[in-house]
């Protein structure tokens, strides 16, 4: 199919869908996710996944964690360090060991349980956002511990994900990559939230001098992708690279309201769109996995998982069980990372075709069920504290 009728087609249809989805109370990006499902390899075959849409996906990506961390209330993610820091070392122990034993009960070889752990580790980021955004939860405690600690899972994903392919290409660890890029990453945080913060901030406040009145919108998104790509050669998600960047600017680009206003429509206008809707392009399973327990398996340890973990490390800060609970749902959805690692454990003959397929579904299912949990969390927890408000024992509203 033409690239432009292509980018018409996916851009309509996922708009088109997640309107539907939005008008019935759910996440829009649901629908647009569907809008990619329908249009794909898996029903209709109008649209594959090629380099211009990949590439728009990536922009996606980082557009839309740049706008989350301007949204971010630096102050209040610094005080949830903690809550995200255990949250993230315990949404990464758990998974990880389900994923080994759940492996083992599958009959997976010792490489596909890696691999298995591996995925089941990591938190799509970018799902985790999209849904506290739409939600409004985005600087609540809970959101700040689920993108502090979804951040840092993707840094310990990248350092499983080289451990995974050591180990199943050359047959043993080699320390000498991963310590390489652990270090690097060190560095990159330490730079942009040090001389890169006066950078950043120096060549926005400046746009605004320029006689050009689109120049601090330019700036912004100069440095974002700029940053993103830094992130990405040192091995790091260019996710995590827009978020710090986005973090940095967010009280200027915040009093800044045009600025905002143009960067949010640039963002969830466009781009952000193409990245849901290329997850759902990039859903083509097997028919066969449907019929065995691998699907309804992997999605229980998935979503288990990553509830529990999340859970067992945020309940110490949190104010009230159903609060940590949240955060376990929160870091629940696998995305655009776990898809990754499945494609290139595929192509790298680290797993069989049959285990791919169930990942992505596994991938897909998560995604559709986290915000329906999420929304039903945060319901659930307004109607207690609005039954609190009226007078009734605290008891009697849970």
């Amino acid at each position: 199919m033409d690239p432009i009728v292509a980018i018409v087609l996916i851009l309509g249809l996922a708009k088109v869908f997640g309107e539907l989805l939005e008008r019935g109370g759910y996440p829009p990006m649901i629908g647009e996710i569907a809008a990619g499902i329908l249009v794909g390899p898996a029903v209709l075959g109008l649209v594959t996944m090629n380099e211009t849409l990949e590439l728009f996906s990536t922009i996606g990506v980082i557009a839309l964690l740049f706008i989350s961390g301007v949204e971010m209330n630096a102050r209040a993610f610094a005080a949830a360090r903690n809550a995200a820091a255990l949250t993230a070392v315990t949404g990464i122990v758990v998974p990880f060991v389900l994923g080994i034993v759940g492996g083992a009960l599958l009959g997976l070889s010792a490489v596909e349980q890696l691999f298995l752990a591996t995925v089941l580790s990591i938190t799509s980021i970018g799902v985790s956002v999209r849904t506290l955004i739409d939600l409004k939860m985005l600087n609540s405690m809970v959101g700040n511990t689920i993108v502090g600690a979804a951040v840092v899972d993707d840094v310990i994903g990248v350092i499983l994900l080289g451990i995974l392919s050591s180990i199943a290409l050359s047959g043993q660890l080699e320390l000498a990559p991963l310590t390489a890029t652990l270090v690097l990453a060190v560095l990159f945080t330490v730079f942009a939230l040090t001389a890169g913060r006066r950078l950043f901030l120096w060549a926005f406040r400046t746009s605004h001098r320029m006689l050009t009145h689109e120049m601090p919108y330019v700036a912004a998104i100069v440095i974002a992708l700029g940053t993103a790509a830094v992130a990405d050669a040192v091995g790091l998600h260019y996710a995590i690279g827009a978020f710090v960047a986005g973090l940095v600017l967010g009280p200027q680009i915040r009093n800044d309201r045009s600025v905002f206003d143009g960067l949010a429509d640039f963002a969830f206008g466009f781009f952000v769109t193409f990245f849901f809707a290329s997850i759902g392009l990039l859903f083509h399973p097997d028919p066969a996995v449907f019929v065995s327990v691998l699907v309804p398996a992997l999605i229980l340890l998935a979503i288990t998982g990553k509830t529990a973990g999340g859970y067992i490390g945020s309940r110490p800060y949190m104010g009230d069980r159903l609060q940590a609970l949240m955060v376990g749902f929160g870091l629940s959805p696998r995305g655009e990372i776990a898809l990754v690692v499945a494609q290139v454990s595929l192509s790298t003959g680290i797993i069989t075709r049959g285990l791919y397929s169930g990942v992505t579904v596994m991938v897909i299912a998560t995604i559709l069920a986290v915000p329906l949990l999420m929304k039903w969390g945060f319901a659930a927890r307004k109607k207690r504290e609005e039954a609190v408000k009226g007078g009734r024992p605290a008891a009697e509203s849970q």
